[in-house]
């Protein structure tokens, strides 16, 4: 199977779903997978109610929805990984509730033509392979719209990002359980502290990091802790792309 999974957070980010309900490609996109995996973390039922009533999750097909309370991030995240490999999951995709999509129908149907019918352990799907600036890598895959190029975790560290982030990829379920999110990391609980302890460590551990000639999702910092200065540019962008 090949499915996506998000999670949400708390009762106030319901102007992500604003801009959700007008991102079509989002929907087609996540209507040609075998289940999406919808995780609410400490909302209330009011709030989730509220949110799954929006025309983005009308339009949703094959969705599951998952609710964890009193637990930390780590823990939930934890728990989403065994169910993923319980429900035999092979490939998922990693999508935060503030990713948007960015290309068009034509390219998310290579996207997932490629992820159906090849192998391999994890692809980024936000950064471009040409903003990396890395020496020329090979090339793993190609035709007339989608281009995969053989990089690694030391290529995004090589350009001064971190080497491992929560953007969106996608990957082999068992990579992720086995290579990525160690014992240690799901012991972390708090987001930020985790996300630190997984940067460190795979930037003394290289993983396997391919890259597109595409930056297919991305994420928009406009809710949270830390969207600040970059709040006003983000939503002019949204703004422009979903009127």
């Amino acid at each position: 199977m090949i499915c996506s999974f998000t999670q949400t957070y708390s009762n106030n980010r319901n102007e992500l779903y604003e801009f959700h309900n007008k991102d079509i490609n989002d929907i087609y996109f996540r209507n040609k997978l075998d289940k999406n995996y919808y995780a609410f973390h400490n909302s209330d039922n009011e709030y989730m109610s509220k949110i799954l009533n929006s025309d983005y999750f009308k339009q949703m097909n094959n969705l599951e929805v998952i609710m964890y309370r009193d637990i930390s991030y780590t823990e939930s995240f934890y728990k989403t990984l065994q169910k993923l490999k319980n429900d035999g999951v092979k490939y998922l995709f990693f999508l935060q509730d503030d990713v948007f999509s960015m290309e068009s129908t034509e390219v998310i149907d290579a996207l997932i033509d490629y992820v159906k019918n090849n192998e391999f352990d994890m692809l980024n799907i936000e950064k471009e392979y040409i903003d990396l600036k890395t020496q020329p890598k090979n090339i793993i895959y190609s035709n007339n719209k989608l281009t995969i190029y053989d990089t690694d975790s030391n290529d995004f560290k090589n350009i001064g990002i971190w080497s491992y982030d929560d953007g969106p990829y996608v990957a082999r379920v068992d990579y992720l359980i086995n290579n990525v999110y160690d014992p240690e990391y799901f012991m972390k609980g708090d987001i930020w502290e985790a996300e630190g302890y997984l940067f460190r460590r795979i930037s003394d551990n290289k993983i396997q990091r391919y890259t597109t000639n595409y930056t297919i999702f991305r994420r928009f910092v406009i809710v949270g802790k830390n969207p600040g200065l970059l709040r006003d540019s983000e939503l002019a962008i949204l703004n422009k792309k979903f009127p």
